[in-house]
């Protein structure tokens, strides 16, 4: 048995990847970058300004590099103390200079326009957009990307250019052709802050990335922004990654290191009770749409997400997130409701070198027409640590997640309240080598009395060859149509549990009606 339909490599990652970006080298660029992720070197103004504000200070600093001046000439307490109030004086100093190193921009996406092209020719730019302002975009141009009929609203980026919104938006006028937002070409180094990006349509391209593309080459940071009803017929419905993108936002709500070791409780000190909040900081990525994969963001590079609610985005696969490359992180964010057609609600993960990473997440009330309510993996390396995936539904297998052929491991995890409601595995299904360590995979249920192989397994089902330890993990109050409700198990010695986990209280068994055995399971 295997999990869902046979899956081919993605036509995106097949055109993409294996001819103009590289999937091996982007692989391997993205396991350093989102491991460490790095916003870049200084721009060309930040070094002007620590320059200038050094002019004051650097003597200082000469004086202070001499041992024997600083240990025996003076005391460093009174003196700087006296002489100087660093805080005010150097502070006053930097902020005068990055006022003049700012470009503001009137509320005309003219302005903003020629401001792009300038950045571009001068090295960089920083730009403050007007407070609350909606620039409008009517025009469009096709960047260099190595395929055609790939248009923006916005001139490409190949310099190094941040965008303080001040609360602005950057929207593509409901009657203009088809065109996404941002390009960022190689070389380029885009950062958005405060900014909302709204109704890019990347229709008829290969590319897809309705508000935002980043080429192989090229860095995107969005801080504390919004991207939404932006849309693709292709991949990426607001965002696609070939490059190294990061997005951000504040978090006020984060607990302190103890209460997030307590398995019992999620990264925000909740109990898995339904009354959990959602995000109200950070970044936004909302009802954005992709005919293919990734409703939300389309992946082949270095990706990371954090402190970022991404809701109510839809895709063929991959309701939030798709990626065939390389590596992506989500952490620190919450994934709910969005919705695939086929597999995986909110994240697809496919391809042997690509590695998913979901930390310290709250993943819930993602839908999944196929396979995998929540997470959908297919040979790849898929993590899930500290999270909590509850209230996902699979329209065939895995209402939580599934496993085929790659390496899953959960740790300090909750599995809880999902549901298969045509197939088999409420919780977690496993087709490859799978390790659940201090979690739970409990309340879950297999219901689907109109076919004949489903309906089992309503907490875990490991099939295919496929290989399961279950660490310190509670298997607790799972149903299905048929036996077993706990753990199915059709591989021979496939199943290893430990005697810390707990396999109790399912219906309409734990694990008896199994193919094979499972260790530590009575009933």
């Amino acid at each position: 048995m295997e999990f869902g339909s046979e899956h081919k490599r993605k036509r995106w990652y097949v055109a993409v990847v294996g001819g103009m970006v590289g999937a091996s080298g982007l692989a391997t660029a993205g396991v350093v970058t989102i491991i460490a992720p790095s916003t870049g070197p200084a721009s060309a103004a930040e070094q002007t300004v620590a320059r200038s504000a050094a002019d004051g200070g650097s003597k200082d600093d000469g004086k202070k590099d001499d041992g024997k001046k600083d240990d025996g000439k003076k005391d460093d307490g009174k003196k700087d103390d006296g002489k100087k109030d660093d805080g005010k004086k150097d502070d006053g100093k930097k902020d005068d200079d990055k006022r003049k190193d700012v470009k503001k921009i009137g509320c005309d996406p003219d302005e903003l326009i020629a401001a792009l092209v300038r950045a571009n020719a001068d090295g960089g730019a920083k730009l403050e957009l007007e407070p609350k302002c909606t620039y409008t975009l009517t025009a469009f141009d096709e960047g260099d990307t190595g395929f055609e009929n790939e248009l923006s609203g916005l001139p490409q980026i190949v310099e190094r250019v941040k965008i303080d919104g001040n609360g602005a938006k950057i929207v593509r006028a409901a009657n203009a052709e088809p065109f996404r937002i941002f390009n960022v070409g190689v070389g380029g180094d885009l950062t958005l802050r405060d900014l909302t990006l709204k109704g890019g349509d990347a229709r008829e391209t290969e590319l897809g990335g309705g508000a935002l593309l980043v080429q192989e080459g090229g860095r995107a940071t969005v801080e504390d922004s919004k991207l939404t009803l932006n849309r693709s017929d292709s991949f990426g419905g607001a965002i696609t990654n070939l490059g190294i993108t990061k997005i951000s936002g504040e978090d006020k709500s984060e607990k302190d290191d103890d209460q997030k070791d307590d398995p019992k409780k999620d990264d925000y000190g909740k109990d898995g009770s339904k009354k959990d909040d959602h995000r109200e900081d950070g970044s936004e990525i909302t009802n954005n749409s992709a005919v293919l994969d990734g409703g939300a963001i389309a992946n082949v590079g270095a990706l990371s997400v954090e402190k970022t609610r991404v809701s109510r985005n839809d895709a063929e696969n991959g309701g939030a997130l798709a990626t065939f490359a390389g590596v992506a992180k989500v952490t620190k964010s919450e994934v709910d409701h969005n919705q695939a057609l086929e597999d995986g609600g909110a994240v697809f993960a496919e391809g042997d070198g690509t590695i998913m990473q979901v930390k310290e997440s709250y993943v819930h009330d993602n839908t999944a027409g196929e396979d995998g309510g929540a997470f959908f993996s297919e040979g790849s390396q898929f993590f899930v640590e500290r999270s909590k995936v509850v209230h996902n539904t699979a329209g065939d297998d895995g209402g939580a997640a599934i496993n085929n052929f790659g390496e899953f491991v959960v740790e300090k995890s909750k599995l809880n309240e999902n549901k298969a409601i045509g197939g088999v595995a409420g919780g977690f299904g496993n087709a490859g080598e799978a390790v659940l360590r201090n979690s739970e995979v409990n309340e879950n249920t297999a219901f689907a009395p109109f076919s004949e192989f489903s309906g089992f397994g309503g907490g875990i089902v490991n099939v295919d060859e496929g290989t399961l330890r279950l660490t310190k993990t509670d298997v607790i109050e799972n149903a299905s149509t048929e036996a077993p409700g706990g753990v199915f198990n059709d591989v021979e010695d496939g199943v290893l549990v430990d005697d810390k986990s707990t396999i109790i209280k399912n219906r309409p068994t734990n694990c008896a009606g199994s193919p094979e055995d499972v260790p530590n399971c009575f009933g």
